[in-house]
């Protein structure tokens, strides 16, 4: 991780109480999933908010095939989610079931597992309720919001004529669309992309090493740079995945 002054122990991160260490905290959270750049932003979200920031900025970068639909049906969900009773959750009707919203909504738990452990190693900067799935995720919901999105549906609609929450999308919108234009990731509208796209991507490239995720990234104090709809910068070994609409191989 670059972290100026080195990755902290875990007894720093851990048992230290001084002043500033819950600031170095915060620090080495971002820095896992290398958002020390937006660390402005990011902090400026409001609760319980911070970590879906966090989350959706990282998977956007890393997933090239997730458009501004998505982005707008997971924040829409997360605002109205706030607002609904389990009984309200229970009542709500689908028209249909997209399969690709089941694994995008599958795609942010597993998202909010990680999150949950780096924000334990890294001696819990954030407070751990704000992002259980059941605080900031429900998966009838964000289907009902992702099948609007897809639509074409305005913001205004997809929060329910909720002022508040309108200007908290815009917010919550803005932090991640401009997190992600620092790492060269433009999220735009599928219809933009769409005739582009084969479902399936690629990166490849030199000088480049392996994050703890799994994933690559640019090699040190490198950006990617795009190769292409859906393609971006990569390791010399090559990996390929699906699109989250036909699964995932590497």
């Amino acid at each position: 991780m670059n972290i100026p002054g080195g990755t902290p122990s875990l007894n720093l991160l851990w048992l230290n109480q001084e002043l500033g260490t819950q600031a170095l905290r915060m620090d080495t959270l971002l820095a896992c999933f290398d958002l020390l750049s937006s660390r402005e932003e990011l902090q400026a979200v409001e609760m319980p908010f911070q970590a879906l920031c966090c989350l959706l900025t990282y998977l956007f970068v890393q997933v090239d095939t997730l458009c501004l639909e998505d982005l707008h049906a997971f924040i829409a969900q997360a605002l109205c989610l706030q607002g609904k009773s389990a009984v309200q959750l229970e009542a709500l009707q689908l028209d249909c079931v997209d399969p690709r919203a089941v694994q995008l909504g599958a795609l942010l738990v597993r998202g909010l597992t990680m999150v949950v452990l780096a924000n334990s190693v890294c001696g819990c900067p954030l407070r751990v309720g704000d992002f259980m799935p059941w605080n900031v995720f429900d998966g009838k919901l964000f289907h009902e919001k992702y099948l609007q999105s897809e639509k074409g549906c305005a913001a205004e609609v997809l929060v329910e004529q909720n002022r508040s929450r309108l200007t908290t999308f815009h917010s919550l919108k803005s932090v991640v669309c401009k997190a992600c234009l620092r790492e060269d990731r433009h999220i735009v509208s599928r219809q933009q992309w769409r005739p582009h796209h084969s479902g399936r991507w690629e990166r490849q490239g030199p000088g480049s090493h392996r994050t703890s995720s799994g994933y690559s990234r640019a090699g040190q104090g490198q950006h990617w740079r795009n190769q292409g709809p859906g393609s971006r910068q990569h390791e010399p070994e090559r990996w390929k995945r699906h699109s989250p609409s036909s699964g995932w191989s590497s």
